[in-house]
């Protein structure tokens, strides 16, 4: 079974091709081809199938086999595998996934893709849940997958080393019954922010491309950035832009790791 790993902002994926592999167990396969001593190692894993719709059809799983209904870093990486792997030389590429269609605009000079992500879909400015015995406020947003943000002190160190299992306790707390992905963030600048992300279903990861709009989201409604942010993650910088029509644009790179060929075997296993 051939593979390609690419990787947006640091967050990596294995990418299949749908229409060449007969994948039986996705979930499965999901887990032990992401696994990062065991397997080829990924935050996930992403098929691309064919689509009635659009130029593809994105099927996106997590590291621990869950399905996520989008990524913006890994929607970015598919327009560029079929930009140079299926030859589809269009500037604007339109992927289906399960939270719609998504056009990414392919920017071949610099190895980076724009993506439409959508209307932001505010789920509550102002939960508060309890945590180790504390009130903890966060802005819950929607961007096709759910995201609580949360903003930190403009102390440098309360950033760096607030314990992220604080984070996972958070994102699969009681009042998320499908689990909640987890942004912390802090604000430096009008136009600039760090964030640090806990995916539900793949941990801490380097970034999030739906996190980092999430995060942009809470940030302008509260007012402390402009429409137009730049998102800088553990793997890189993504730039977040909302627009006065409602839609959101992400732009950041879409990068090939390496190619291989993966037993077909391990996939039937149902491990």
């Amino acid at each position: 079974m051939h593979f390609v790993k690419m990787e947006g902002c640091g967050n990596d994926y294995i990418y299949l091709d749908g229409e060449k592999e007969a994948i039986s167990n996705p979930q499965a396969l999901a887990r032990k081809i992401s696994d990062r001593h065991f397997g080829v190692g990924a935050d996930g894993m992403i098929l691309i199938c064919p689509s009635d719709t659009a130029d593809c059809r994105m099927e996106m799983y997590n590291a621990d086999g869950s399905r996520g209904s989008m990524c913006g870093n890994g929607v970015r990486c598919v327009a560029r595998y079929l930009y140079d792997y299926k030859q589809i030389k269009k500037q604007e590429i339109a992927v289906e996934t399960d939270s719609g269609i998504h056009t990414v605009r392919v920017l071949k000079d610099s190895e980076k893709g724009k993506v439409s992500m959508g209307r932001p879909v505010i789920l509550d400015q102002s939960h508060i849940i309890s945590l180790e015995g504390q009130k903890l406020e966060m802005m819950l947003v929607s961007m096709g997958n759910p995201h609580a943000v949360i903003f930190m002190p403009p102390e440098e160190g309360s950033f760096k080393t607030w314990d992220m299992r604080r984070a996972a306790v958070i994102s699969s707390h009681s009042d998320f019954s499908d689990g909640v992905n987890v942004e912390l963030v802090q604000v430096y600048s009008e136009t600039g922010m760090k964030i640090r992300v806990w995916e539900r279903g793949s941990k801490e990861t380097l970034s999030c491309g739906s996190g980092a709009c999430a995060a942009a989201t809470a940030a302008i409604l509260d007012g402390r950035t402009k429409r137009k942010v730049n998102v800088e993650m553990l793997g890189g910088m993504l730039e977040v832009e909302w627009k006065s029509d409602g839609e959101m644009y992400l732009t950041g790179s879409c990068h090939f790791i390496c190619e291989g060929d993966y037993p077909c075997i391990l996939q039937e296993t149902g491990a």
